[in-house]
């Protein structure tokens, strides 16, 4: 017979638990003889405060050998919308003083049921929406709608299964206070992730048999979650967890070694649209390096739109086209804005996009204007832009259907020559409204004698025939006036160029320090509707930047992180951690690791679906991609 204690403990007073308070009870109403035969130890017994020098609610098991062992349990609680692979590991993996073990119990869900739960409270949500005018309460109700359609539609697809899943946490040491110290630092440690603990006390030895899998698992009950699979794979340090991918681009390795793959056209996914963010340095070029070449060896192909010159050696080594816009360089290559071409909508009908062309165009001309003198870009000169950009196509007799754009020459159907922005500044003349107008059209114009602002205007001189990587550098441009509308022609031109031919093949199109396309509200529109449309063309929109804060200053950079799933997040400034955190709902642990993450390691963030990634290229990789001038110092390259 083993000696255990045995507590009435509603009945028992303070006084009483200092004397004597173990009784001897037989093996049927304590701990089987299969637990014993499996724990063996002289003693296991429960305390509570007071009690023989007991501080806590604890579980001592006495040991003539080595000592007393002492532990405590509590069920967590997860408060967060999401978990990420390797939650536990700075828990489960560092040494200490003492020792942590984590109880996952699951058990499958049935659907169907949770299928119906989820649809009433979405038709709750959407009524009480209609009547809710507080803005922080519709924020969050409407983030709670969204999770909850997300959910929804994982399950009807079979996409996740649905577990009923506990969670229970044990923490032993040898001596009560180093169990008090190491308790601390976890609850403090996890906490910071969103998860809640509920202290077994009165009940630490039932919660510690069921954690060993010998008691009841009823003590669990009030603690259990309804977990989709993939969040029950990122409690374990042996699951896959957070991204699901088998098959596309090897990106690198997580923490553990394991590959991870990225697929961008997987189905589960809204759509096939990503951002990149990083402090400079972090691994942002390099990582969409990496995802280039290797997109390329699956039939995707990819634009990039390169303000500093670093796609080059790549786009130049994989035998593509790269433009120069800079009429120093003997590249030089033009883009006119003025280029439409026809596209193919998912039923099949080709057409010309008339109105989505000029809203690009006057998208570049409005910037024109703001560069010079915002204050003259008033209601009456936008109409008036406008309609003198609809005039300029009707004159060239260009519209919706796709014959306008071609022309018979020696007995061949060939494209006609596109208007070009002289033929615009011309009819602005015209226009006695643009009185004031045209004369600053005119400095980008061949009438200015300013090689380098009259860049944009003439034929397209850049061809990127069936090229599987082109660039377009806008490194050499005036950083205060002819960048900035380079970076945002280049994108233009891309997308009509590129972006609407071949529905059925997968293009990704790259614009690196995309934070310039924020800074004025046609820009970043334009922007937000590529991101809107490029799923519907077999587009992938990509936009780099370190300048995060921008993106969340306009309506227009919010469309744009909505409709992207896939986000790669590399290291951060310390200013910008908070917004980072709190938009992509990072737990504190993670936004730590943002912080003094390695050049090319970050977080990938897919869907509901996260892992740490370290971006890993070949060895001959390596040295195509990279710009650090200190490898090729350390290694006697260059001068």
């Amino acid at each position: 017979m083993l000696k255990i204690p045995f507590f009435n403990k509603k009945k028992r007073e303070q006084s009483e638990l200092e004397d004597e308070t173990e009784q001897n009870f037989t093996l049927e109403k304590g701990i089987s003889k299969k637990e014993a035969a499996l724990i063996a130890p002289p003693s296991i017994i429960e305390r509570v405060p007071g009690e023989n020098n007991a501080t806590d609610y604890w579980v001592e098991f006495g040991d003539n050998t080595g000592g007393a062992q002492y532990l405590r349990s509590w069920f967590l609680k997860f408060t967060g919308r999401t978990t990420f692979v390797g939650m536990f590991d700075p828990i489960m993996l560092s040494e200490g003083e003492g020792a942590v073990d984590i109880t996952v119990t699951t058990e499958p869900a049935e659907i169907s049921n949770e299928i119906n739960v989820i649809a009433n409270r979405i038709a709750v949500l959407q009524a009480e929406l209609t009547t809710e005018h507080n803005p922080a309460k519709v924020g969050s109700m409407m983030q709670e709608l969204s999770d909850l359609e997300g959910q929804m539609g994982r399950l009807r697809v079979n996409a996740e299964k649905l577990f009923n899943t506990s969670v229970c946490l044990n923490v032993a040491a040898n001596e009560p206070e180093k169990l008090r110290r190491l308790s601390r630092t976890i609850i403090k440690r996890l906490t910071g992730m969103g998860i809640r603990f509920n202290a077994a006390d009165t009940r630490q030895l039932e919660t510690w048999r069921h954690s060993v899998g010998i008691g009841n698992k009823v003590i669990a009950k009030p603690h259990i979650k309804e977990m989709e699979s993939s969040n029950v794979a990122d409690f374990f340090l042996f699951g896959y967890g957070g991204l699901s991918h088998r098959k596309g681009v090897l990106l690198g390795f997580d923490h553990y070694r394991r590959p991870v793959f990225y697929d961008g056209w997987d189905r589960r996914l809204a759509n096939q649209h990503m951002v990149v963010f990083g402090r400079a340095g972090s691994g942002k070029s390099f990582a969409i390096k990496v995802l280039t070449r290797r997109s390329a060896a699956l039939g995707i192909k990819t634009g990039i739109i390169d303000p500093e010159r670093e796609y080059k050696n790549l786009v130049l080594a994989m035998n593509g086209p790269y433009a120069e816009l800079s009429p120093k360089h003997a590249d030089f290559q033009q883009l006119n804005i003025y280029d439409v071409r026809e596209e193919e909508d998912e039923y099949g009908r080709v057409f010309v996009d008339i109105e989505e062309a000029s809203k690009g165009v006057q998208a570049v001309i409005f910037k024109m204007i703001r560069t010079v003198d915002p204050e003259l870009l008033n209601g009456t000169v936008k109409v008036a832009i406008h309609d003198t950009i609809i005039q300029l196509y009707k004159d060239f007799k260009i519209n919706s259907n796709p014959e306008s754009l071609y022309e018979l020459v020696d007995n061949e159907y060939v494209i006609k020559t596109m208007p070009v922005l002289y033929d615009h500044y011309q009819l602005m003349q015209q226009n006695e409204k643009l009185e004031h107008i045209h004369p600053i059209i005119k400095l980008f114009t061949r009438d200015s004698g300013d090689e380098s602002k009259s860049i944009f205007d003439g034929q397209s001189t850049f061809s990127i025939g069936d090229a599987r990587v082109f660039g377009i550098s806008t490194a050499d441009l005036d950083e205060e006036w002819m960048k900035p509308i380079g970076t945002f022609v280049a994108n233009k031109w891309v997308w009509e160029r590129f972006g609407k031919k071949n529905r059925s093949e997968r293009k990704r199109i790259v614009g690196d320090e995309a934070q310039l396309m924020m800074e004025n509200p046609e820009e970043a529109k334009w922007l937000e509707n590529a991101y809107r449309r490029g799923r519907k063309l077999n587009v992938s929109m990509c936009a780099v930047t370190q300048g995060f804060e921008v993106f969340l200053r306009v309506p227009e950079g919010m469309g744009i992180l909505k409709n992207a799933p896939t986000k790669l997040l590399l290291r951060q400034e310390s200013i910008d951690i908070d917004a980072v955190q709190g938009k992509f709902k990072l737990a504190e642990g993670e936004a730590r690791f943002l912080l003094t993450a390695p050049a090319g390691v970050g977080i990938l963030k897919v869907d509901e679906e996260s892992t740490i990634v370290s971006i890993q290229p070949t060895p001959d990789e390596y040295w195509l991609y990279t710009t650090n001038p200190n490898d090729f110092v350390e290694h006697g390259i260059g001068a």
